[in-house]
């Protein structure tokens, strides 16, 4: 647990960081220097392109990492960087063709995306690229224990240059020509410095060796390989189809305010991401030993530590949310209801913590697959329905409703198959003390009237929040690792 606990703090920081700068690109500078409709061909760009990678990735990435320990046994990784990065190469060029011939069919159902979409559509080239080989090396550092790289890269540094676009175009007025360059550079740049840090990881060999693949295995990692092709593309187009047939039914003005909304929902799964992204090599490695006990405690603290996040971060965006929408133009409002609707549901996925990760990489990860194709159908159908009747709300609502399905069953199957069971009374007194504070705060009177002054309430409204709920949090007791954390964070700031 140590080393989870310290590589997810250190990623949780850079990942905060990033939010700071995000919520600045994002939340503030993109809604007034850009129009909606430019606004959302970035959130539809990106859509598409989550979905392209998890085609082109070939589900190596997942079995990778599953089967890491066979390769691990072998000098230079038994041809680890080799395999992966030609499946990488080829799986681009696959996705590519698909993606070319698809092209009418994205551009023929609306002759306003279509004028924009087209324009800018093949840049959906360089940015998948730069992800593709970046999550390939990303996840090749994470199974050699190095996970802090990659999230300060992804989350910091992406996030950074993006900023620095925003920025230009306050300053100098740069065109939207060139700023979608720069937004193109914050996905090829992080990668180049991926590749760089993981060559300086030990034993890194680009010389191939097949000499893992025996028959026995190669059937193994096949299958393995096929079945999170389909979870992983089944879990893009659960995360991103909103944002597509919302461009569909509505147009991209939708999309824009909907992009600025969801980002808030992606805020709140920063620290489960990272760490994930700490715990899947110690899982992987635990069942290998059969190790259940470290699982069932990886478990049960990363559901409990996840609730208390989650709920300071919900909290803390629910009582700034009127003084957030005084920063913003007109014609965002709706999406209020958008952030609280997809705000729950993360708020969800959270308090189950890492299940998804312990069912996917365990014996029964086939189970995983069989949930995402009917997740899929719900998603779908789910949008299908109530998008055209409640456009942005809609789309919320019909990802929430798919998050609480995936989460409630793989609880479900976790809690048959392994016997993990992680939730005790701590989660009911972090609920309940959680939202007793968060009514408190937000009923302190606003500041308002000026740009300065809604700032200066967010700033001293989520001091008051923020600093009440960690005292509360931390005399209660109930998350030993998240008292550890806050006690490291004080220990120098009390020396001093």
């Amino acid at each position: 647990m140590s080393t989870i606990k310290k590589q997810s703090l250190h990623s949780a920081i850079f990942s905060y960081l990033g939010v700071v700068i995000g919520f600045i690109s994002q939340g503030l500078l993109i809604p007034n220097l850009l129009t909606k409709d430019q606004n959302g061909l970035l959130g539809l760009l990106l859509s598409f392109m989550y979905i392209f990678v998890q085609i082109a990735s070939l589900g190596f990435n997942y079995a990778g990492s599953r089967f890491f320990p066979s390769f691990s046994e072998r000098k230079g990784y038994g041809g680890f960087v080799f395999t992966g990065l030609s499946i990488s190469i080829f799986g681009f060029l696959l996705a590519t063709g698909i993606l070319v011939l698809l092209k009418p069919l994205f551009l023929s159902s609306s002759s306003e995306r279509s004028t924009i979409l087209d324009q800018y559509f093949y840049l959906l080239l360089p940015i998948s690229l730069g992800t593709i080989l970046f999550n390939f090396f990303d996840s090749y550092s994470r199974n050699l224990f190095e996970t802090v790289s990659g999230t300060f890269l992804n989350q910091f540094v992406q996030r950074l240059i993006i900023l620095i676009g925003l920025v230009l175009i306050a300053l100098i007025g740069i065109s939207f020509d060139i700023f979608i360059w720069i937004w193109v550079s914050a996905f090829i740049i992080p990668t180049i410095w991926m590749i760089i840090k993981s060559m300086q990881l030990s034993e890194f060999s680009l010389k191939p060796d097949f000499s893992v693949f025996t028959p026995k295995f190669r059937k193994e990692f096949i299958n393995y390989s096929l079945i999170t092709i389909l979870t992983g593309f089944s879990s893009m187009i659960i995360m991103y189809i909103d944002k597509i047939m919302l461009t569909f039914y509505g147009g991209l003005d939708d999309t824009g305010v909907y992009n600025t909304a969801s980002f808030f929902g992606s805020i709140m799964g920063m620290s489960l991401i990272a760490m994930s992204r700490a715990a899947v090599p110690v899982i992987v490695n635990a069942f290998k030993n059969n190790d259940l006990h470290t699982i069932q405690t990886i478990y049960r603290k990363s559901c409990v530590m996840q609730l208390i996040i989650g709920c300071l971060i919900f909290g803390g965006i629910l009582i700034n949310l009127d003084s957030f929408f005084e920063l913003i133009p007109q014609g965002y409002e709706e999406g209020k209801w958008v952030i609280i609707i997809l705000g729950l549901g993360k708020l969800f996925d959270l308090a189950t913590g890492v299940n998804g990760s312990v069912l996917a990489l365990s014996k029964y990860y086939r189970y995983d697959s069989a949930i995402m194709i009917s997740l899929i159908f719900l998603t779908i159908i789910a949008n299908m329905l109530l998008i055209p009747e409640y456009k942005l709300i809609g789309a919320a609502l019909a990802a929430a409703i798919s998050t609480f399905y995936y989460n409630s069953i793989k609880y479900w199957l976790v809690l048959k198959k392994l016997k993990m069971q992680p939730f005790d009374i701590n989660f009911l007194k972090v609920i309940v003390v959680s939202s007793m504070i968060i009514v408190a705060a937000y009923h302190i009177p606003l500041i308002g009237g000026s740009v300065f002054n809604n700032l200066l309430d967010m700033a001293i409204r989520s001091s008051i929040f923020s600093s009440v709920f960690i005292v509360v949090i931390y005399k209660m007791r109930v998350s030993l690792e998240m008292n550890d954390i806050i006690n490291r964070v004080l220990k120098p700031l009390l020396k001093s």
